[in-house]
């Protein structure tokens, strides 16, 4: 080939390198010769530096044009829709990688040269490693390197591919990563080449990713009217779907590594597809059944958690071996019995009692191996399959002996209980050696528990002891949330202006800058016109024909223009008689949430008042706390002060002032607003003694996702302004709190301090504050005590519903086939025991009854020590409260025959509800 080139193998490759044309790069070195080959590769390494200043000088002049064009497109949506602040930094970076892949284009060409002339395998996978050729962008060459590498020797090929083979260090997740490429890479080169793929667990882990196609997001980037760019069809994709796995070449060998590799079962937990196709690969003969079934045996045997075996009991329950396959195999059953992962063993047993009679000694053994483990569900199991067995067993029984001893002395009430009656139901097939094991375990069972069976088969068991007298409680009182702060009192000059910090997320500053505006409006207007002077400045006029005003800023400017021009708004509007300008109320936008808009609304009263010449000399809705609280006393001052004045009150501003009232008002404050004359101080008067009723909150959920959402309260916005504008009124705070932070529960998890500030303010708790109250207890429960005692002290706390939730949550995350629990039972045990004994032992009642009626299980449902715990604690706080009334699923508990800890409690609080 070389005579029909211009130039040396090495001009033509580095024209190819500069030029950023991988493809070509590899259609030259697919075509070299050995000469060739030895050329570029005597030359490539010395042009890396030099390819590298030239590839990252391409990409700042691809980026700066980029710029240039993305600029261009801003400016002209922007002179289309008024709309000065519609991009961020992150549509910028969305529109560079959807635009194009401006970075790193020399590092394949670079890859690709490599690749097909050096010489030896060992040298190409250092190359290809190098870390001068890490990528952040998702070309592939992979292709392009199979086609550079194509015409060497096979048996060169299949060198390089056990060699990349063994640099893999683990499965990628994203199959366009440099792991990813590398990873496919080595697999088809395997697969070309037929080479033996080396015992790698990480090639095997690798080789588990090719069985399905690459995934992809189910849905294209967002787009925007400025971001909305063309698709570049420059980008290299690798969407084509994998092939059948059955039909790969490298199946039959590396499929029985499955059950050996490290991090398989790790990487398979959450696969339901490959154990079904797997056991139909069995069915048709394409695969050994014996070999999958051994494998699964041989996994389990090896040990490991109960997460990481999950792929593999499931292939096993869809091969579901017949009792045959069981019994050959049966010693091995057997070992996982004592010590595997609960859902290994349970496994085991529920093949091995399918099985006819076993051999008594391995019957006995296995059945011990059960009584002795943790699991309370496996214990009973085993002690079932015992009394079955010994049905089936004709001879005398004292094989079995040493595992009923185990499982009267065990941990389980409930298990000792179904002992002690199969011990005696089967007394007379005991010989005397088997009797001496069931008395060698009556000192060492709870006292009274052995008595029934000292009378069957003798001995000395620990008497029953006698009921201790409960210790009085003596609760101390309850204590009260913090007083919030008081304000300050405002300055009156510039410094209490700070126009520049205006904004929707700055409640405090809004209020002082609106108090400020309208005192040194009627006092001092000369120096506030100057304050505001270069404000006005800001205030375009055409802003005045347009609508809405979304920002405070802009109102606020309106003001300032106002001052420096009055009468500036008619006269911006007036030269334009076919247009109507918009009124305040049209000025004012949609925006769903009360701590948003009644600030706008107050600003926009605030301006129309200065138009018009109606400013009263001070606002009445100014808060006396830094949570918005206002003082009934100061309100009915500043009320006093207007009708000496002769000052109308704004209508918003009242609105606001009795919003924040207290809901308890001291007797001689009532008084002093019953002798108010005009329309607002009546209007206040009859609020502080009969407050009209707020909106009634209710929660919807939804069928599907763990959110749960308030009705007609989805605003999102931040809390401490909504808090502000509703101080007296905690549970339509609490709702409009609820729904941002549960839309996604499991990342967004309401915080604790929010809940010590609704605690710190006013009015009665309903589903929304039970709801936050729950999520708080689950996600921070020591953080949520203290503001537990305090909505308990202040009667907030709608604890039955608080309960109830708490319910919900627990079996929804019980519900969840995750590793892990997101809540902790017994944390909020123990928050909700530290509460009572603080004081709250009325109000943890409530959500002991609460949680209990929606969390014990009901027939056909499992107990669970956990279910133990809570109704042992319920029947210790409902004596503390001197609580009555039955809870019918107590009660249903406590009627049932079957002895257990958990019937037990139920009884015992059952007893007390019924006093």
């Amino acid at each position: 080939m070389s005579d029909q080139r211009s130039g040396t193998a090495w001009d033509a490759v580095r024209a190819a390198i500069d030029a950023e044309d991988p493809a070509a790069v590899a259609a030259l070195v697919a075509g070299f010769g050995e000469g060739e080959r030895r050329e570029v590769a005597r030359e490539l390494p010395g042009h890396l530096s030099e390819a590298r200043r030239r590839g990252e000088a391409r990409d700042a002049e691809r980026r700066a044009e980029l710029q240039r064009e993305w600029d261009a497109r801003v400016a002209a949506y922007r002179r289309k829709t008024g709309d000065r602040h519609s991009t961020t930094d992150y549509y910028w970076d969305l529109w560079v990688h959807h635009r194009t892949y401006v970075g790193s284009r020399w590092i394949e060409p670079m890859r690709v040269a490599g690749a097909g002339t050096l010489g030896g395998a060992a040298a190409v996978v250092s190359w290809l490693h190098r870390r001068d050729f890490q990528r952040w962008t998702d070309r592939d060459d992979v292709p392009l390197i199979l086609q550079a590498v194509a015409a060497r020797p096979t048996a060169w090929q299949a060198d390089l591919a056990v060699r990349l083979a063994m640099r893999l260090r683990g499965p990628s997740r994203d199959a366009r990563g440099d792991a990813g490429r590398s990873a496919r890479l080595t697999l088809e080169l395997l697969r070309r080449t037929g080479a033996e793929p080396p015992a790698h667990d990480p090639l095997t882990l690798a080789w588990l990713t090719t069985w399905s196609p690459p995934q992809h997001p189910a849905t294209d980037p967002p787009t925007d009217p400025v971001t909305d760019p063309p698709t570049d069809p420059a980008a290299d994709r690798t969407d084509d779907p994998a092939p059948d796995p059955a039909a790969d070449p490298l199946f039959d060998t590396l499929l029985p590594r499955l059950f050996d590799a490290e991090g398989v079962g790790r990487q398979l937990r959450e696969d339901h597809e490959r154990p079904a196709w797997l056991a139909g690969l069995a069915r048709e003969g394409r695969v050994p059944r014996e070999s999958l079934l051994d494998g699964c045996l041989s996994r389990f045997l090896r040990g490991g958690t109960a997460a990481d075996l999950r792929f593999f009991v499931r292939l096993h329950d869809a091969l579901d071996p017949a009792p045959e396959e069981v019994a050959a195999r049966g010693r091995d059953y057997l070992r996982l019995l004592p010590a595997a992962p609960p859902n290994v063993a349970d496994l085991a047993l529920k093949r091995l009692r399918r099985l006819g009679p076993l051999d008594p000694d391995e019957a006995a053994e296995a059945v011990e191996g059960l009584v002795f483990r943790a699991e309370g569900k496996l214990v009973r199991a085993g002690l079932v399959w015992l009394d079955r067995l010994a049905g089936d067993h004709p001879g005398d029984l004292d094989g079995y002996a040493a595992a009923l001893g185990a499982a009267l002395v065990g941990e389980s009430g409930e298990a000792r209980a179904r002992a002690a009656r199969l011990a005696v139901k089967h007394a007379a097939r005991f010989t005397p050696a088997g009797a001496e094991r069931i008395r060698e375990a009556l000192p060492l069972m709870p006292a009274g528990e052995g008595v029934a069976l000292a009378e069957v088969f003798g001995g000395e068991a620990v008497p029953a002891e006698p009921e201790p007298e409960a210790r009085p409680f003596a609760p101390p009182p309850l204590p009260s949330a913090p007083e919030p702060a008081r304000m300050t009192p405002p300055v009156l000059g510039p410094a209490g202006l700070p126009t520049s910090r205006l904004s929707e997320h700055r409640w405090l500053v809004a209020e002082r800058w609106l108090d400020v505006f309208v005192r040194l409006a009627a006092t001092d207007r000369a120096a506030l016109t100057e304050t505001l002077a270069p404000v006005a400045g800001l205030f375009p006029a055409e802003m005045y024909r347009s609508a809405p005003w979304r920002h405070l800023k802009i109102w606020a400017a309106a003001m300032a223009k106002e001052l420096t021009e009055p009468g500036a708004e008619a006269k911006a509007t007036a030269g334009h008689p076919d247009r109507t300008p918009p009124t305040t109320r049209e000025r004012l936008p949609e925006i769903a949430g009360t701590g948003r808009r009644m600030p706008l609304r107050r600003f926009a009263e605030v301006y129309e008042a200065l138009v018009t010449g109606t400013l009263p000399p001070y606002l009445l809705a100014t808060p006396t706390h830094v949570n918005g609280r206002l003082d009934a006393a100061e309100l009915v001052d500043r009320l006093e002060g207007y009708e000496l004045a002769g000052a109308e009150a704004l209508p918003v501003d009242l609105e606001q002032a009795l919003l924040r009232l207290p809901r308890t008002v001291p007797a001689d404050v009532v008084e002093r607003a019953a002798g108010l004359t005009g329309t607002a101080g009546r209007a206040a008067a009859r609020w502080m003694t009969d407050r009209p009723a707020g909106p009634r909150v209710t929660l919807r959920r939804q069928e599907s996702g763990d959110g749960v959402f308030v009705a007609d309260l989805r605003g999102e916005e931040a809390f401490e302004a909504h808090l502000s504008v509703l101080p007296s009124d905690r549970e339509l705070v609490a709702a409009h709190a609820v729904h941002p932070a549960l839309a996604d529960a499991t990342h967004r998890r309401p915080a604790a301090a929010r809940l010590a500030l609704l605690a710190a303010a006013d009015g009665p708790g309903g589903p929304a504050m039970a709801l936050l109250v729950a999520h708080c207890l689950c996600a921070e429960p020591e953080e949520t005590l203290r503001p537990l005692l305090w909505l308990a002290a202040s009667g907030g706390l709608p604890g039955a519903e608080v309960g109830a939730e708490l319910a919900t949550l627990f079996r929804r995350d019980e519900a969840n086939e995750r590793e892990y629990r997101l809540y902790s039972v017994a944390e909020v045990l123990g928050v909700l025991e530290e509460a009572a004994r603080h004081g709250a032992h009325r109000e943890v009642w409530q959500i002991m009854a609460g949680l209990l009626t929606g969390y014990l299980p009901g027939p056909g449902e499992r107990a669970t020590v956990t279910h133990t715990r809570l109704t042992t604690f319920a029947a210790d706080v409902a004596t503390w409260a001197d609580a009555r009334g039955e809870l019918p699923r107590i009660a249903e508990l406590a009627a049932r025959s079957r002895e257990s800890g958990l019937v037990r409690q139920a009884r015992r609080l059952h007893t007390r509800l019924a006093q």
